[in-house]
């Protein structure tokens, strides 16, 4: 799919009244600099993303490629006096200048004051996070194509499982074989748990080995052009147990309850409150313990969660996670993630590794 850079500056030049937006690129990336601009790879660390109703200009120090998916005017700054010169004199008509104020630190928010003394500054951070909430076609096909890589990966990982195997090296393996894959980098440091902590939802791998009768828990995904996939899958290596099976049913029924009641104009919050009040109703009674799951796109936690008090609604191109969870400290936990599109007036599964409760 062809990235119209246009197309994503008229709808956000829609909702905010400003004349132009100036977004700073920092280490870690900021992701409204890459969504207006299209950049889907490179640092830029340091660069500045100005953009227009019409157009727009990347102020780049020149150490990064230009890959824009989308078409962009380039300016190279020789240092920063030359960066602030040109910053300037392309903001000179512009009386009220945006900027992105859940990117910008305080000391960056100084500098713009001190640059553009002459300019209003007006944060529309909320404002393009908004606009980011609703992907574009380029922007599905890429979570697509992210989310073929993590499918490809789990079919592959599976057979690397043995005994004696670290939790450490496992998320090695997924890490590397991300990469073989196709995809420019993992999504977020890869979850791998075995045993007891499979219960601990954001448990860093260590140097637990597998054992026989161990839940696995693997939570990991890809990033492609900027865009990520979330993927989360728990089985007994060996033979599960009558309350694992359980555990695993109860789960794998709490996601299609979840899909099943996302429809046009539903807000995020209702099929976390769905899942909540079936798993209440269940043995397993305040063992769900985080929200359903959350948007994904430029990032992982790409703005809204499925969560009790999330009142935006599902609308075209809302892409996003379910990952309903149980976790029992005495034998560990199961969850189960795929990764979402609602188009069409449904929610479409992009993510289609198989899920099953033993191996």
């Amino acid at each position: 799919m062809m990235l119209k850079i246009e197309d994503r500056l008229r709808k956000i030049f829609s909702t905010v009244g400003v004349d132009c937006i100036v977004v700073m690129n920092r280490s870690p990336p900021v992701p409204s600099f890459f969504y207006i601009t299209g950049l889907s790879g490179g640092l830029f660390e340091g660069c500045f993303a100005v953009a227009f109703r019409d157009r727009c200009v990347l102020l780049s120090a020149g150490l990064d490629r230009v890959k824009s998916d989308g078409i962009i005017e380039v300016e190279i700054f020789g240092n920063n006096d030359d960066l602030k010169k040109k910053l300037q004199e392309l903001t000179k008509e512009c009386k009220k200048v945006g900027f992105d104020g859940m990117a910008t630190s305080y000391s960056d928010y100084r500098k713009l004051r001190r640059w553009l003394r002459g300019n209003k500054l007006v944060d529309v951070g909320k404002h393009i996070m908004k606009c980011r909430f609703n992907k574009d076609d380029h922007e599905i096909e890429m979570i697509r194509k992210a989310c073929r890589v993590v499918d490809r990966v789990f079919d592959e990982v599976v057979d690397d499982l043995k005994d004696g195997i670290r939790e450490r090296e496992m998320a090695i393996t997924i890490e590397t074989l991300i990469k073989e894959h196709g995809a420019d980098d993992k999504a977020f440091d890869s979850i791998v748990a075995f045993g007891k902590n499979s219960a601990i939802p954001h448990h860093v791998p260590g140097n637990r080995r597998l054992r026989r009768g161990d839940i696995v828990l693997l939570d990991f995904g890809a990033r492609y052009r900027g865009y990520i996939s979330d993927i989360t899958r728990s089985f007994v290596y060996g033979k599960a147990d009558e309350r694992v099976k359980e555990m695993f049913e109860v789960v794998l029924k709490a996601q299609q309850i979840a899909r099943d009641t996302i429809k046009e104009g539903v807000k995020l919050e209702e099929p976390h409150n769905r899942v909540v009040r079936y798993i209440n109703g269940t043995r397993f009674r305040g063992k769900f313990i985080h929200s359903l799951g959350h948007t994904i796109g430029l990032e992982v936690h790409d703005g809204y969660r499925l969560g009790k008090g999330c009142k935006e609604i599902f609308s075209n191109g809302v892409a996003f996670t379910i990952e309903p969870g149980i976790y029992l400290k005495s034998i560990g936990g199961i969850r189960i993630e795929d990764d979402f599109v609602f188009l069409n007036g449904k929610a479409k599964r992009l993510t289609h590794a198989p899920r099953f409760s033993e191996i």
